[in-house]
């Protein structure tokens, strides 16, 4: 399995795909907020009208889709600049531990433009094996703890 990868855009003959990836990635978290495929439709529009807050990409080889990433920006005044929030990052089961992951997280900082400062993501904490990757790809917890509230 050593296909190099494309990272591409979104696009609408992916739809279909991209939700059937999205459900097993909230399948495996057992943390997470239910998914919706109304949540993704909201996404895919909103990302679609306005990609200056973020991107879907699509990982793909010549198997086919492989995997995607929801990449959000946003502009951090403590940081200096805009920050690529990979909101989302799943490749598929059986593509796992191939390289595809670090293929992205290279393409993601080479793609940078020059206002990006820096990469930030989520890990579920019981996934030790994916938190363990990413540390050693370089990232480090931020000294500050995230919060959440919901607005209803």
């Amino acid at each position: 399995m050593s296909e190099e990868p494309i990272f591409r855009n979104f696009d609408e003959r992916d739809h279909f795909e991209l939700e059937r990836m999205i459900m097993d990635l909230y399948s495996e978290d057992e943390y997470g907020e239910a998914m919706t495929y109304e949540k993704i439709a909201m996404t895919v529009a909103e990302l679609m009208q306005h990609p200056e807050k973020g991107k879907i990409t699509i990982f793909e080889n010549e198997h086919g889709v492989v995997g995607y990433a929801i990449t959000i920006f946003f502009w951090s005044n403590e940081l200096g600049g805009n920050v690529a929030e990979i909101d989302e990052f799943f490749v598929k089961a059986e593509w796992r531990n191939t390289g595809i992951g670090t293929k992205f997280l290279d393409f993601s900082i080479n793609s940078s433009d020059s206002s990006t400062v820096g990469l930030q993501l989520e890990v579920t904490p019981s996934n030790e094996r994916a938190l363990e990757y990413y540390i050693q790809y370089g990232f480090k917890e931020s000294k500050n703890k995230q919060l959440y509230k919901g607005i209803e």
